[in-house]
């Protein structure tokens, strides 16, 4: 176990970028996303005043339906780059500590 440490290739704070970028990149995705989202979507969408209060909660469930779908999506695509470039970051950085 020793050994397999001291050959890792990865310091504390490599692991601690592979670990927080992508965490912070999403949770704040998820916020810009959530922001837009009321914004834009909710605000356009608000039921008429002439909508049965039955009609208004069926349209209430389907965007938030579509809000998890899209938010989820989104997140799992900024997750995904993110951890691409966390690794990317710290693959550079071990390259130059070793002077290739």
């Amino acid at each position: 176990m020793r050994q397999h440490r001291l050959q890792d290739p990865d310091t504390l704070g490599d692991k601690i970028v592979k670990v927080v970028l992508p965490t912070v990149l999403g949770a704040l995705a998820g916020k810009i996303f959530k922001t837009i989202w009321d914004n834009q979507v909710t605000n356009r969408h608000a039921p008429a005043g002439g909508d049965s209060a039955e009609d208004a909660q069926q349209q209430g469930f389907i965007a938030s339906v579509i809000f998890a779908a899209a938010s989820a999506a989104f997140g799992s695509v900024i997750s995904t780059l993110g951890t691409r470039g966390s690794n990317a970051l710290v693959t550079r950085r071990q390259n130059r500590r070793s002077g290739k």
